[in-house]
């Protein structure tokens, strides 16, 4: 054994090392695998309940969930459970897991030491957490607490091998479609009843405590790329509740607003934020694709101008990384409001609006919110000040503007007319007042505006003519189409309440199915089907349980009567 008795293991094979790090149920430890074999790293991760937590079965029984949640995994950017048990401390049982040892600082360390990733590295790391989320997925599992803290990344100020980063700390990881309201029984024991998980980067149907499946992953990972663009979340506000507000009502921030060399992150970050969990992409696969997509157009950078120089003149304030413990896993108070921002009433009388929803897949992920000086000034205030005293310097993208040539006194030639040169429609994206002032700065003007119902919260730009990338004359009018605020109610009734939920959140509405099963039948939804409300509505289902269906019998045919004499 070494020179170590037998009762001195954990596990009987596990001698404790150091101590690693202290979390609010464990502590982790390095720790000498006495019986490893041929090939596999002598030394692990060893984490163990804290003692005072011992006492109690429930709380050994969910700590130990995490091994038997995470030991079917097995992927490079994931780590391997090695084992799990009961250790006999002297009358106490002290649950542990052994884990993988990673050497390397995590995302969060990295960035507040060294400064945001550039955008090649934060390529790499998206690759290395979609990677691993894939496979997760596949086996069924949500993780549910992708955070900076929860991700090993290399301390490197060169490229990055996505196999290198590696997604820890499958604790909150459960089955697709349950919510994490009170789903930690340690934290909740330690913290109260609510919802448990980082305030930063949770999801808007996490912060609600609706049932969480894996799209709430993906804007998870959506939220700390943007962390490791800017250096800060996405929704930077003074207390826990107002961060879960942004993440529910809030549009979707671009990272080049703060740093422009993110720029071909924008839409790709903004899709995985979007409010609706049917309009993110689609799987972890993908989010990949895109990011490797976005990749493609990255140039080399000049000196001074990748994203973790530019990132530099907006430092990071303490005020907005952790105001009221928002950047650690707890629980929470769920937020208020729906997918959307709700838009005034329509008209009294407005017999043109169209009853169908737009085309409106063509621009998906294609919000880019242009925040101003003073907003980003508003959000970097300091915890005991209001948002307004603390300004925080922005870089703000210009639009390229094709240079409208002013004609002079020129010499005679055979045509008599000036020459102008022609102007490209620039893709308009975010809310109308985006899209007129992207119009403005290229010389062109704005149309005709028709609104219609969509899933997308109010003034959101769904399409428009001409077209992007169509060259015309400068000050021609370019006619937009934007959402209305309000989509109708879609008819859900037969399905069961896991499709019939997908199918109003596709349609921009928040569901309230109360205690009903996944599997119960939709009777009928409050509003009706067909109804026009506001986008961000609640829709509350009537349901009934599934119930075996028994065959109707078939009533006896009658015999025939005969028509002739019988015999």
């Amino acid at each position: 054994m070494g020179g170590h008795t037998s009762g001195e293991l954990i596990g009987g094979r596990y001698a404790l090392g150091e101590l690693l790090g202290v979390g609010g149920s464990a502590s982790v430890y390095a720790a000498h695998d006495l019986q490893a074999a041929a090939g596999e790293p002598e030394w692990v991760a060893l984490k163990m309940l804290h003692p005072h937590l011992c006492a109690d079965h429930a709380q050994r029984a969910a700590f130990l969930r995490e091994a038997e949640r995470a030991a079917g995994l097995h992927h490079d950017n994931l780590v391997t459970v090695r084992g799990a048990g009961l250790h006999d401390a002297a009358g106490v049982l002290m649950p542990w897991i052994a884990m993988d040892l990673v050497a390397g600082p995590t995302l969060r360390e990295h960035v507040l030491q060294s400064g945001p990733l550039s955008t090649a590295q934060t390529a790499a790391l998206a690759e290395g957490i979609l990677s691993g989320l894939a496979v997760a997925h596949a086996a069924g599992l949500v993780h549910r607490d992708i955070s900076p803290q929860n991700l090993v990344f290399p301390a490197s100020d060169g490229p990055v091998d996505p196999g290198s980063v590696r997604l820890l700390d499958f604790g909150l990881a459960d089955a697709s479609g349950r919510t994490t309201v009170g789903s930690d029984v340690l934290l909740a024991a330690a913290e109260g009843g609510g919802i448990i998980g980082n305030a930063n980067y949770m999801s808007p149907e996490q912060a609600r405590g609706l049932p969480v499946r894996t799209p709430s992953d993906l804007y998870q990972v959506g939220a700390v790329l943007y962390f490791a663009l800017t250096g800060r979340p996405p929704f930077p506000r003074r207390t826990s509740a107002e961060v879960l507000e942004a993440h529910v009502t809030a549009p979707p921030p671009a990272p080049s607003v703060l740093v422009p060399a993110a720029r071909p992150f924008d839409r790709i970050i903004t899709h995985a934020l979007t409010k609706t969990p049917a309009r993110r992409f689609r799987d972890a696969t993908q989010f990949r694709e895109a990011v490797e997509g976005a990749l493609l157009t990255l140039e080399p950078a000049l000196p001074g101008t990748d994203a973790s120089a530019e990132a530099s003149e907006h430092p990071i304030s303490p005020a907005l990384e952790a105001p009221e413990r928002t950047s650690v896993t707890r629980v929470l108070s769920p937020a208020r409001g729906g997918y959307g921002v709700p838009a005034p009433p329509p008209e009294p009388f407005a017999p043109e609006r169209p009853s169908t929803s737009p085309g409106f897949l063509a621009v998906i992920g294609a919000i880019v919110v242009v925040a101003t000086a003073g907003v980003w000034a508003g959000l970097a205030g300091a915890t005991s000040a209001p948002p307004e005293a603390e300004p925080v310097p922005t870089t703000q993208a210009t639009p390229t503007v094709d240079p409208i040539l002013v004609p002079g006194p020129v010499a005679p030639q055979p045509s008599p007319s000036a020459t102008v040169q022609a102007v490209s429609v620039p893709q308009l994206s975010g809310f109308l007042v985006d899209a007129e002032g992207a119009l403005r700065a290229v010389g062109l003007t704005l149309g005709e505006v028709t609104r219609v119902d969509s899933p997308w919260a109010a003034e959101t730009v769904l399409r428009h003519d001409p077209a992007a990338g169509e060259v015309v004359e400068p000050g021609t009018s370019v006619a937009v189409t934007v959402a209305s605020g309000y989509n109708a109610v879609p008819d859900v009734a037969g399905l069961d309440v896991t499709a019939g939920s997908s199918r109003l959140e596709a349609a921009g509405f928040s569901v309230s199915s109360g205690d009903a099963a996944p599997d119960a039948v939709i009777v009928t939804t409050r509003p009706a089907s067909g109804v026009v409300i506001a986008v961000g509505t609640e829709v509350a289902l009537r349901t009934q349980p599934r119930s075996t269906a028994t065959p109707t019998p078939t009533p006896a045919q009658p015999s025939p009567t005969p028509t002739g004499d019988t015999p």
